[in-house]
């Protein structure tokens, strides 16, 4: 299930908490409220004992078994008096067994009420008092049914401060968020605002600021000792490979047994030559040096030329090669760099294909962007190895086994002409045992104009494609 959102996980969390405490304070005040009223009635009925006792003595001994009205009270109705031992007045529905023999107040349910009772011994008399409690619970009642039907409201504005309230809080860890969101492999130089009304926050953007600042400087490490790394090595590989293809020569004029050596040897060091050239390619691209030679480009035509020229390469590997190609469709950018690109694709989607299959290359209009599909019959790339089969020199745990001579560089040189160019790349199996790399590169608008100016790879436009989600 997915986790709600800390705003919210904030905000009913302090509906919890209020929900809980609201709870306390109401049956506390419940209580305190029943108590209170218990005390008044209480102290009501033992002045209006003290009042019936001192009417008892202006009035004499009683007689008839009645109760004068001048002795009735409307709070309290006298149940039973007794003078010496002898019952003077006894209510009717009191019963002889139901005689209370201990001063003090009690509660007494009789005929589906309840009443409070009060036994006192005031001036010779022992008095019997009761007062009916329905009044007492009718307020009770009341209160409880207003506090219920305010509780689900100060729980809802509860629930809503919390949220308020949290969202003003993490506002600025929103706007470092959004301003980290904006630094990534090729603009490492960014950094986040330090806000001065919070030292915590202020501590957290400094942390960040010199993490970022630390991973700048790493990278830039690495793309220098890998440039300059290529650098050395191309001057002595150009050396060695033109001495080779001397010696090569010289071999085949004499008729040399030596020749196939030489052969070998000459294509190790165009293999390391090439790895050179793709890794100072791959330093460039990170450091932002890549220069971009942008112009208008026929894409429709060059998708077709790969296209044919992938035909003669899977011929002797009895691959078919089927073409999907919309016409006239034109896009801006370095022509050298996307024929590399395309290159690259098909030359994977020739080479990992199995004998006898099928090689698929589509290009079709999405919206305002161009996708160039190159799918191929093979092993599928497994789930584990699809995000990172983008990575430098790394190469798919189903293609390993494989005779297929591959450095690992090749998608990581795709992706970085595709970034370069405001594209994306993805990969997909579309079904089984088929392969897909699909590129998408914005459509050149009918009336931008002809020429382009040059541009470094930092540079490129950086809109995101609608279908890299």
């Amino acid at each position: 299930m997915k986790k709600l959102p800390l705003l919210w996980r904030v905000a009913l969390l302090t509906g919890a908490t209020v929900g809980v405490a609201l709870g306390l304070v109401g049956a506390v005040a419940d209580w305190t409220l029943s108590r209170k009223l218990v005390q008044e009635t209480d102290l009501q009925m033992a002045s209006d004992a003290r009042e019936l006792a001192l009417a008892l003595r202006k009035t004499g001994p009683l007689s008839g078994g009645g109760l004068p009205e001048n002795l009735e009270n409307e709070e309290s109705s006298v149940w039973e008096i007794d003078h010496g031992g002898t019952v003077l007045y006894r209510a009717p529905f009191l019963q002889a067994q139901d005689r209370f023999t201990r001063d003090g107040f009690r509660c007494v349910s009789s005929r589906n009420r309840t009443f409070r009772v009060l036994v006192k011994t005031q001036d010779g008399y022992r008095l019997t008092l009761g007062r009916d409690m329905r009044e007492l619970n009718a307020i009770l009642q009341k209160a409880e049914i207003a506090y219920l039907l305010s509780f689900p409201l100060a729980l809802a504005v509860a629930i809503w401060g919390g949220w308020f309230l949290s969202g003003y809080a993490l506002r600025p860890v929103q706007a470092i968020a959004a301003a980290a969101e904006k630094i990534g492999p090729h603009a490492l130089q960014g950094r986040v605002e330090i806000p001065t009304e919070d030292p915590d926050l202020a501590r957290l953007a400094q942390i960040l600021n010199a993490m970022w600042e630390r991973l700048e400087r790493a990278f830039a490490q690495e793309a220098r000792l890998t440039a300059d790394a290529s650098h050395e090595l191309r001057t002595p590989l150009t050396i060695l490979r033109n001495e080779l293809e001397e010696a090569l020569a010289k071999s085949r004029s004499r008729q040399d047994p030596g020749e196939e050596v030489f052969l070998s040897l000459l294509e190790q060091v165009r293999r390391l030559t090439t790895i050179t050239e793709n890794l100072l390619f791959l330093s460039y691209a990170d450091s932002g040096q890549l220069q971009l030679r942008f112009q208008p480009l026929d894409w429709s035509g060059m998708v077709e030329e790969v296209a044919e020229d992938a035909r003669i390469l899977a011929g002797p590997r009895g691959l078919a090669v089927a073409t999907s190609i919309i016409p006239n469709q034109r896009v801006d950018g370095d022509g050298e760099l996307l024929l590399r690109l395309l290159w690259n694709l098909v030359d994977n989607a020739v080479k990992y294909s199995t004998a006898g299959g099928s090689v698929w290359i589509t290009l079709l209009e999405d919206g305002p962007w161009l996708a160039l599909s190159v799918a191929n019959t093979g092993p599928t790339i497994e789930a584990e190895d699809q995000n990172a089969i983008f990575q430098r020199f790394y190469r798919a745990r189903s293609v390993r086994g494989t005779q297929a001579a591959g450095s690992g560089l090749g998608l990581s040189l795709c992706r970085e002409i595709v970034l370069a160019h405001g594209g994306e790349i993805r990969y997909d199996s579309p079904a089984e045992h088929w392969n897909r790399f699909t590129v998408w590169l914005q459509k050149r608008p009918p009336d931008a104009p002809d020429r382009q100016p040059s541009r470094k790879s930092g540079d490129a436009a950086s809109s995101p494609c609608p279908m890299a989600v």
